[in-house]
């Protein structure tokens, strides 16, 4: 699949390390204090909570995302889908449990998992500001191949397995796998001419912890594939990939075979963490990958001005929906790639807000 090249540090670059953290986040910064301390204080953080809330959903709205209607709908769909998504062997660690984006249960509810689709088009939309006209879908897509586009160089052959760690609804997995699918073509096509054997088409997974999320993602998936077939002619169409597989589980402790992957995927997932928490995940990750095997993180970027010049009341009220942003920012994500056992480590700018890093098993 080819894509807009990105600025990208070479494979062989010097050590890279994150940058300090944004005065709004750091709490030895007076800003990043008196965040802190307006939310200590309940009644305010649970007014910024609503008040965060509504912004979201009326931006959101007001870029053609149909919030309300389409989370109606998402749960009428979803909620029979909970018990095949649940494993109730799995224990939910405390971390998960607090509060975030707004919702009192965090991601274990229906609302966080109804309402993750249309939150990350709005994410995907405030990456471009300057483009009012720019549709949901455009930039979903122009974000996720941006991302896609910073981790093909690290690939040294064919993806067989990957595996999405945190995968909410799917927004990400679905997006990986059509483009390992892509790749996968070019490489068949390239075989053919040369009389190559083809690869296998590769087999993706998606892990979180909420059950919720994972029914949505299955009710997305269906959609998805309903659409692409009534989009074209049955005669015309090749087999239908091979389903995604949906896991219920902890991305620290997912019980899946050791170097079993090709790829290992974070979209938008060590922001949520807590440092050790970020830490347990990587060793996991590390005992996942084969040897040559690739991870991808994608987040939040330190470096970036538009991160860290926030005004103060949006950054209050990000801090509110966001309890882990400090440890986030704090925490030198490269070299705990290289303690995890990584190396090659990669810094991509994917857009203006986010970054993304790619490292070697």
């Amino acid at each position: 699949m080819s894509a807009a090249p990105l600025s990208s540090e070479p494979i062989n670059s010097e050590p890279i390390s994150s940058a300090p953290p944004p005065n709004w986040v750091a709490s030895r910064h007076p800003l990043g204090w008196l965040i802190n301390r307006l939310l200590a204080v309940q009644p305010l953080r649970w007014l910024l909570f609503q008040q965060a809330r509504r912004l979201i959903i009326r931006t959101a709205e007001g870029r053609g995302i149909a919030w309300r209607q389409r989370r109606e709908a998402l749960r009428q769909a979803a909620e029979p889908l909970l018990a095949q998504s649940t494993d109730p062997a799995v224990a939910i660690p405390d971390y998960y449990r607090v509060r975030f984006h707004a919702y009192d249960a965090g991601n274990l509810c229906w609302a966080a998992a109804c309402e993750a689709e249309q939150a990350t088009d709005a994410m995907a939309l405030r990456v471009w500001p300057e483009q009012p006209d720019l549709q949901p879908a455009a930039a979903q897509r122009r974000l996720r191949r941006a991302i896609f586009a910073a981790i093909e160089p690290s690939l040294a052959g064919p993806v067989r397995r990957a595996l999405d760690l945190g995968c909410s609804v799917g927004v990400g997995t679905v997006a990986l796998r059509d483009w390992l699918l892509e790749r996968q073509a070019e490489a068949g096509a390239a075989a053919a001419a040369g009389s190559m054997e083809t690869e296998a088409i590769p087999q993706v997974e998606g892990l979180d912890l909420s059950a919720e999320m994972l029914a949505v993602a299955r009710v997305r998936e269906a959609e998805l594939r309903a659409a692409a077939q009534a989009a074209a002619p049955a005669a015309s169409l090749a087999a239908p990939p091979a389903p995604i597989t949906w896991r219920h589980g902890a991305a620290e402790a997912t019980g899946l075979p050791s170097a079993a992957y090709d790829l290992i995927t974070l979209q938008f997932v060590c922001h949520e963490l807590p440092q050790a928490a970020t830490q347990a995940v990587l060793a996991e990750a590390a005992r996942l990958l084969r040897p040559g095997g690739v991870i991808a993180l994608v987040d939040q970027d330190p470096d970036s001005a538009v991160i860290r010049r926030l005004p103060a009341p949006v950054a209050t009220l990000l801090k509110s929906t966001e309890p882990y942003l400090e440890d986030y920012f704090g925490l030198d994500l490269p070299e705990a790639l290289r303690q995890a056992g990584f190396h090659a480590v990669r810094r991509a700018a994917a857009d203006p807000r986010h970054r993304v890093l790619v490292a070697s098993r």
